[in-house]
């Protein structure tokens, strides 16, 4: 028999959280970000990034200063237009 954990228990030791993906783009939509002002993209990486800098956070708890630097290089002045293929 293999060591590995099986059980028809949930595990009490898996939180339900929501997927980094999900969870980042919230809170920067919760700070303000949206995709005719910001580049969505480049915000997520930079975002993502900062939160595995040093202790780990969740998006959410990033503070306002960084938020306000990463909105502030990702902001853009004119509207994102959609690529035309």
């Amino acid at each position: 028999m293999s060591d590995r954990y099986v059980s028809s228990e949930p595990r009490k030791d898996l939180a339900m959280l929501p997927d980094r993906l999900s969870a980042i783009a919230s809170a920067a939509l919760n700070r303000g970000a949206t995709s005719a002002t910001h580049n969505l993209g480049g915000l997520h990486a930079d975002v993502h990034h900062a939160t595995m800098c040093g202790q780990w956070v969740t998006a959410e708890q990033l503070d306002t200063r960084t938020w306000e630097c990463l909105l502030g290089k990702h902001r853009t002045d004119e509207a994102i237009e959609p690529l035309k293929l």
